[in-house]
């Protein structure tokens, strides 16, 4: 069961066949007519889907997804004083991203055996490089919404490559759909070497991250983000926020790229520049580096924790 398509996002859904069927959140009463062995919910804020989980609990396992991350914020941790109660009839399982993740769950009363990690994997397959081509080339792919912070990319791309003659070389591409996009194009419509297109079906994505050598994500806050797995198999290095929940699995500062203080334009603007200086052969044994990394997460992994809640029974 899925919500309608993003119109920022608009995910062509592969054909699919076998167990897997894909449903809009409109259809749910076809719900009644299938007999699963388990059901998946993602996420506990809405109220249909926690209906379903509810009258299903005590005949099958129901996996809650969560991708929240431990903050120790106040909300947080009055949520993990009730959430024993209200979850209970619920979930029998909690299905994290990642570490990030992984205490909120503990917080909630879930026992480590019935708490599933890495919720999230890219099409590892579809996005490994087979070609030894390089280029300098930075590629963002997201919404373009104030979070993800396209304007700060932008900002320090112009600035490094207006100060430094020795970086006129590298390109920024700009992937994907949102609110900020248009006047980001026309702020930077005679910006040299900057491009934009608009959001792209992941079979298409894969020559932009083949013909790229750094993706970058300035992200404000960002709970996971598959693209970075996909990035990392790719054989791109890696900028990421410290608040992106998929840099504690794909990234590691100073080996595959950087980290950079998600408050701090000067640190994210100075981290850009150390990659951009970078001679290609460090840059490519980044990529390579990434690519060992994405692994940490394959298909294989996925249906494993998957088929562990069948085979464990509730």
């Amino acid at each position: 069961m899925c919500y309608p398509q993003d119109t920022n996002a608009p995910y062509r859904y592969e054909d699919v066949t076998g167990a897997l069927r894909i449903v809009e959140k409109k259809d749910l009463a076809t719900l009644n007519n299938w007999q699963p062995d388990l059901i998946y919910i993602a996420g506990w804020g809405d109220k249909e889907y926690n209906q379903i989980a509810a009258q299903w609990i005590n005949r099958i396992p129901v996996i809650m997804g969560m991708d929240n991350p431990w903050k120790g914020s106040l909300k947080q941790r009055l949520a993990g004083l009730v959430a024993p109660i209200y979850l209970k009839n619920k979930a029998t399982h909690l299905w994290v991203a990642g570490y990030p993740q992984y205490e909120y769950a503990r917080r909630m009363g879930f026992p480590a055996n019935r708490i599933l990690h890495d919720l999230y994997c890219a099409d590892m397959a579809k996005f490994r490089k087979t070609l030894p081509a390089f280029q300098r080339r930075i590629v963002f792919v997201g919404r373009m919404v104030e979070y993800k912070r396209p304007d700060w990319l932008l900002e320090a791309f112009t600035e490094l490559f207006a100060k430094h003659p020795d970086l006129q070389d590298w390109e920024l591409l700009m992937i994907g759909n949102g609110p900020l996009q248009q006047d980001l194009q026309n702020k930077y419509a005679g910006a040299k070497q900057v491009s934009f297109l608009s959001f792209v079906q992941p079979d298409e994505l894969v020559r932009y991250y083949h013909q790229s050598s750094v993706f970058c994500m300035p992200s404000l806050f960002e709970h996971w983000g598959v693209v970075v797995q996909e990035a990392a198999a790719a054989e791109l290095a890696l900028l990421l926020s410290d608040t992106c929940g998929a840099a504690s699995t794909f990234l590691i500062n100073g080996h595959n790229g950087f980290v950079f203080d998600s408050g701090s334009k000067i640190d994210f603007t100075q981290k850009l520049y150390m990659l951009m200086k970078m001679e290609p052969v460090g840059l490519q044994q980044m990529g390579k580096r990434s690519a060992a990394l994405s692994e940490r997460i394959t298909h294989d992994t996925w249906c494993g924790n998957l088929q562990s809640v069948l085979n464990g029974g509730k």
